[in-house]
């Protein structure tokens, strides 16, 4: 099973999270064991305010439910049974779809391995997500230099809609 979020601290909950496995995360482990490692979206801890206090809440949760439900149609939250593939006894190989909507920042990839419901083995690794070329030229322009972006943007709109008039101007 692979799973890949990226790093928060201890109480956010991921903006990203995919799981992938060779087979239905029901069938990997028991109850208590997918709970405990965390196994698939519904065992992921997302954790929320309650009062002065932090707390995941149950699997059941209206809100938690229509939170996955929403993160799993902008294809943030993914869960796919058979995004493993094993090559070999010891190599395996799975996809990592990534929407436009995932924010930059360092990814987190826990691998674990299991046989007849025991976790044997687990591993992570991460990746990181930059922005590069024009679009990484953008935004830094927007976050150091506000006031000169603010005013190259409108004056392009005006200069656009100027451009407008003159081409579709009946005389």
């Amino acid at each position: 099973m692979i799973e890949g979020q990226p790093q928060q601290n201890a109480y956010d909950v991921p903006s990203y999270l995919a799981v992938s496995s060779n087979r239905a995360i029901d069938t990997i482990a028991p109850v208590d064991v997918r709970r405990r490692q965390q196994l698939g979206i519904d065992n992921v801890l997302l954790t929320q305010r309650v009062g002065t206090d932090y707390a995941d809440v149950v699997a059941g949760d209206s809100f938690r439910r229509a939170f996955v439900r929403l993160r799993s149609e902008h294809g943030l939250y993914r869960e796919a049974a058979n995004g493993v593939t094993f090559l070999t006894p010891t190599l395996f190989r799975t996809r990592i779809a990534l929407p436009a909507e995932v924010t930059t920042g360092t990814y987190d990839v826990n691998i674990k391995l299991f046989a007849d419901g025991a976790m044997l083995d687990d591993t992570q690794t991460a990746f990181e997500i930059v922005k590069v070329g024009f679009e990484q030229f953008i935004a830094n322009a927007a976050q150091q230099h506000g006031l000169v972006y603010g005013l190259t943007t409108a004056l392009m709109a005006l200069m656009t809609g100027w451009m407008a008039f003159i081409v579709f101007r009946r005389d």
